[in-house]
């Protein structure tokens, strides 16, 4: 049988073919400890030893609240191995929504860590179906490893819930298949090779950091450096890929933002060595690309892509090395052309209560994208109901993304369908907005959301601004508030209901950092936006 990851089917085999061919070559380094593929392999049957002791078996979904640590991977794969489903979760999530995940997945057991010992215990109090709750000292077991479970291709390899930005998570039921196809493409598109050295950030309860910076890496024997997510401080990860020389990241436009704003002092920092930063997640900013690449000294380096969890991860990845393309207008910016496999197709955005049509759309026409590939999910777990509304008979997956596909077969996101507001019939994309107030001195952080009005029928533009000096004085403040009205009107053409100045952390983000914005229209609802407030 030949050991090329490449070959492989289920993702279990991925990293045995990879213990078997490189067992001492490193997987990841966390905390300058180095934990190669042998080790992984070997701490994860003990972990798995360690769950069947506990009473999981085949079937049985596990909750992973842990930090960025190397017992997530023990855990990970050991439940895998032993045929139950890993559902790595947000570790502060808080205690009812973390109790309304195990609900809704049916969890069985709970793998955790000391300080969020406390935290599961009182979720697990609100989740009935929870028997289980085990920390790595339990699971580091030296009985002996019971047989791998047989895995197929189809058969589920973990549950991935989604980041919530436009309502509830729902739990993705991803296949092996959907796993391991998506990894082989994206190692494909992203050009990734044994000689690259990638650093990552990001989370591993989220799809990007998981799937992108820790599944895909062992298909080519590239080596991963991981840090804790710390959005306070971005400069461990810039000096990180300093220290390795590293040639491949990836973040989300607000983690390059961040970069921009809070690291002033670049003179110990080398970026020259990355040959592809890829930004996705969320709306990629030409003004992100521009300042961070400015500010670190680099070109060409920051390239977009485009994915979600319905999709297990990629659709489109910017080719490296390649110049950035924008449409006719000069204002959108390309994520590429869809990668092997992939299939897209715009159609007319679906509204509640409209039939299923996948029509499509002329060339440079937005639209609702579609996407066909081997890594659309098997379902939502347990919602056939929200399952049936993006999930067409033939595969086809309706993202909920606004976007265009022009003569060549390049695309182009405009914004989420449930994000875009509707001022007097006029659609306005909320990313627009906040480019234009992102600008404006002052502004730290901006959003803009529509806040249904039942006087006027329709929905009313407001844009909430962190402000970086929160004791400015109410003048200041009225002056800050005209400049943005008078910015908006002046480049959109419309003039926003209300402007609120709020104090810096103020706007809800989902764990991965996008906009929560249906949460941030029911904060201006219910006034508890109120004490946030410095003017508006």
């Amino acid at each position: 049988m030949s050991l090329d990851p490449k070959g492989a089917t289920t993702l279990i085999e991925v990293m045995r073919r990879r213990t078997a061919l490189t067992p001492d070559a490193q997987y990841f380094s966390l905390f300058d400890e180095t934990v190669t593929y042998a080790r992984l392999w070997a701490q994860s049957a003990r972990y798995a030893a360690g769950l069947a002791a506990a009473g999981v078996g085949p079937g049985d979904k596990v909750c992973l609240i842990y930090p960025t640590c190397a017992e997530f991977f023990y855990t990970f794969f050991g439940a895998m191995r032993l045929g139950a489903l890993p559902v790595p979760l947000y570790p502060t999530l808080g205690v009812d929504a973390t109790a309304g995940i195990f609900r809704d997945a049916e969890a069985v057991a709970v793998a955790t860590i000391g300080w969020f010992r406390a935290g599961v215990d009182a979720s697990v109090a609100l989740a009935p179906s929870v028997r289980i709750v085990v920390e790595p000292n339990e699971l580091d077991s030296d009985a002996p490893a019971p047989p791998d479970h047989p895995e197929r291709p189809d058969d589920a390899c973990f549950l991935q819930y989604t980041s919530g930005s436009t309502g509830q998570p729902r739990g993705v039921m991803l296949s092996h298949a959907n796993v391991v196809e998506t990894t082989k493409f994206m190692a494909e598109a992203a050009g990734l090779t044994a000689e690259d050295r990638v650093v990552s950030w990001l989370p591993l309860y989220h799809d990007m950091g998981l799937i992108g910076c820790t599944f895909t890496p062992p298909l080519t024997a590239t080596p991963i450096w991981l840090l804790p997510p710390d959005l306070r401080n971005p400069r461990p990860w810039l000096e990180m890929i300093t220290k390795v020389r590293a040639t491949f990241t990836v973040s989300p436009d607000f983690g390059y933002r961040n970069c921009v704003r809070n690291v002033r002092d670049t003179s110990d920092l080398d970026l020259s060595s990355l040959k592809a930063a890829l930004s996705g997640a969320e709306p990629v900013r030409t003004s992100t690309i521009d300042a961070f690449e400015s500010h670190f000294g680099i070109k060409n380096v920051i390239v977009p892509c485009y994915g979600l969890a319905e999709a297990t991860l990629a659709v489109a990845i910017w080719p490296r090395g390649v110049p950035l393309r924008y449409d006719a207008s000069g204002r959108c910016l390309s994520v590429g052309q869809p990668c092997r496999g992939v299939e897209l197709r715009i159609a007319e955005p679906m509204r509640e209560g409209d039939a299923v049509d996948l029509a499509d759309l002329p060339p440079d026409t937005e639209g609702e994208i579609c996407v066909k590939s081997p890594g659309v999910m098997q379902r939502y777990y347990n919602n056939p109901e929200a399952t049936a509304k993006v999930l067409t008979a033939d595969g086809w997956l309706r993202t909920g993304d606004l976007g265009f596909i022009d003569a060549e077969g390049y695309l182009y996101v405009t914004g989420r369908l449930k994000d875009v507001i509707i001022v007097g019939g006029q659609n306005i994309v909320p990313a627009d907005v906040e480019e234009i107030v992102d600008h404006v001195p002052g502004v730290r952080y901006s959003a803009a959301v529509g806040v249904d009005s039942e006087r006027t029928g329709t929905q009313r533009l407001y844009v909430v601004a962190e402000v970086r000096d929160v004791a400015a004085d109410a003048s200041a403040g009225q002056s800050l508030v005209r400049e943005i009205v008078q910015r908006v009107h002046r480049e959109k053409g419309h003039r926003p209901a209300r402007v609120l100045l709020v104090q810096p952390s103020t706007i809800p983000k989902t764990s991965s950092g996008k906009i929560q914005r249906s949460r941030l229209a029911e904060m201006i609802h219910t006034g508890e936006l109120r004490e946030r407030i410095v003017v508006g």
